[in-house]
């Protein structure tokens, strides 16, 4: 039953059969007009009967040979009042075969169609993917030549400059460059979040208002506020896409840079991260040197400079705020020659981005390595390199550990027991 069931589950439509109907009629009406030997029998038109009854099963299916065999009995037994039993089931036989090379037929067919409709969506997943890929290769060319070291020189070499002013529009520049931003506002903000002075970057159009709802989301949330994807449709009309606050270590709103206008490709949440971190990179480097002094409570590291101090207090905030990864590498000693060796090392052989900030007791030495926005992976290659300055000594004459800077309280910990 299930055989027969699947081979007679084709999906045939009804004009399909009417079809049938009309063209046997249609066949055995010529018949009965050209062929005097219908009288007889069926028998002597078999050949042009099968040959019929082949295009109609091979072309529409079992049912349809079955249907057009029922007629042809049929308008024989009108036109000749004779029925053979032996020719029906002979043609019945050959109506079920060629419905068996219909079924095989289709079935393949389905398949090829099937096969051929996917290696198209492959094909389409393919060029999409080498798409992405080529894509995300221009991006990681784009992210090397733009990789935390260059930003970090950047922002230090913009920390120098007298004029602030120009320090941001300079930044700006950046910006323009490495994420496609057009134009923009640059708001100052004094403690009680009233308006210092008003920068525009760029083709800066909009007024400052505190009454816009995204100011005001990002003065009360200290969130960086932009239009979301089902608004993206309001781009071209919104005055502007997002409002970045700008905060101090402390928390403090020191100002709020408003995007007004972006290329739509590079209107994302990693590029505004980034447009937020390099100005609250920047602003902080201006808190630091009008202050001079670090901010942090860390009562164990009081005997470090303040700069240090200040660095580890940012990266700890860049930790906590965006969960940007920093890494501190200690290494203790309580021989003078290693003492002498890492000392030198931190002279001649540091990185740009890496500081580094001794204490020294009457026994020990503690030399406290800061790798910005380095992983610990990438502190591990680092202790790798002082270990080969120090292969002439036995492994159990220093100590080397390696933390992020969320884990800061380990170094704490390790000193304040073996300084003593």
């Amino acid at each position: 039953m299930d055989f027969l069931k699947n081979r007679f589950k084709v999906k045939i439509s009804l004009s399909a059969v009417w079809e049938s109907i009309l063209i046997s009629l249609t066949f055995i009406s010529l018949i009965y007009f050209i062929s005097s030997d219908i009288e007889v029998r069926l028998d002597s038109f078999q050949d042009i009967a099968l040959l019929f009854l082949a295009l109609i099963t091979l072309y529409n299916g079992t049912l349809s040979g079955v249907v057009a065999l029922g007629v042809l009995t049929f308008g024989l037994y009108f036109f000749s009042f004779s029925f053979e039993i032996r020719t029906f089931l002979e043609y019945l036989v050959f109506v079920l075969l060629f419905g068996e090379f219909h079924f095989h037929f289709k079935r393949k067919q389905k398949e090829d169609k099937e096969e051929k409709k996917y290696l198209k969506e492959k094909f389409r997943e393919l060029s999409n993917a080498f798409f992405a890929l080529k894509v995300s290769h221009d991006q990681l060319e784009k992210g090397y030549l733009l990789k935390p070291v260059t930003l970090r020189s950047l922002i230090i070499d913009l920390s120098l400059k007298e004029n602030i002013e120009n320090a941001y529009i300079k930044l700006f520049e950046t910006f323009i460059e490495a994420f496609s931003l057009k134009s923009a506002l640059l708001c100052m903000l004094d403690k009680d979040q009233n308006v210092k002075s008003l920068i525009p970057l760029g083709d800066s159009i909009f007024k400052y208002q505190t009454s816009h709802p995204m100011i005001d989301q990002a003065l009360s949330r200290k969130k960086a506020v932009f239009l979301s994807q089902s608004e993206m449709t309001l781009m071209e009309k919104e005055p502007i896409l997002a409002v970045l606050p700008v905060l101090d270590l402390k928390e403090n709103i020191k100002a709020l840079f408003i995007i007004e206008r972006m290329d739509f490709l590079e209107f994302n949440m990693d590029n505004i991260l980034k447009i937020q971190i390099l100005l609250e990179y920047l602003t902080q480097e201006y808190s630091y040197a009008g202050t001079k002094a670090a901010l942090s409570e860390q009562k164990t590291f009081s005997r470090l400079d303040a700069r240090f101090v200040f660095e580890i207090d940012r990266l700890k905030s860049m930790y906590d705020r965006y969960a940007i990864v920093s890494a501190i590498v200690l290494v203790h000693t309580t021989n003078s020659a290693i003492s002498l060796i890492v000392d030198d090392f931190r002279q001649k052989k540091m990185r740009l981005l890496d500081m580094v900030n001794a204490i020294k007791t009457e026994r020990n030495s503690f030399f406290l390595f800061l790798l910005p926005l380095e992983r610990v992976s990438g502190a591990i290659s680092f202790k790798q390199r002082i270990e080969k300055e120090l292969t002439d000594f036995d492994a159990g004459e220093y100590k080397i550990i390696i933390t992020q800077i969320n884990e800061i309280e380990k170094i704490q910990h390790w000193i304040k027991e073996h300084e003593a």
